[in-house]
């Protein structure tokens, strides 16, 4: 601050504490309305739920439950729908049983398996598999 020496430094003080003064007025109303639109009810539960739906584990799941439920469809309407035998149909539920189980399963754990699967099969036919 300032040191004040006469009328026309006094005069200049004031102004810049007025003016100061609106400033941070203004600041905290803006910074009031932005409170009071974050603690409405509506507002709350909006941001939830783009915090819920944005979350990478419920993208996940979304994604592993859609993945299940159209592989089951599929091999449902391939096996059976293509005859009314008892069988078949038979054979058809308990394949999508299997095939939504797998898809259920944690992503990374049915990668590592699939990978030491292919590296199995690809030594017993005697191709060496990359590592």
């Amino acid at each position: 601050m300032q040191v004040i020496k006469n009328q026309q430094s006094l005069a200049e003080a004031i102004i810049d504490l007025e003016n100061r003064q609106r400033f941070e007025e203004n600041l905290l109303k803006a910074h009031f309305k932005h409170t009071l639109s974050s603690l409405n009810p509506v507002n709350i539960i909006k941001d939830k739920f783009k915090e819920t739906f944005s979350a990478p584990v419920f993208k996940n799941k979304m994604v592993q439950g859609t993945l299940g439920i159209a592989t089951g469809l599929l091999t449902n309407s391939i096996i059976a729908s293509s005859s009314g035998n008892f069988l078949n149909n038979m054979l058809a539920n308990l394949l999508q049983t299997g095939i939504s189980k797998i898809t259920n399963y944690p992503m990374s754990s049915l990668k590592n398996s699939g990978i030491s699967f292919l590296k199995k099969v690809l030594t017993k036919i005697k191709i060496n598999p990359a590592t």
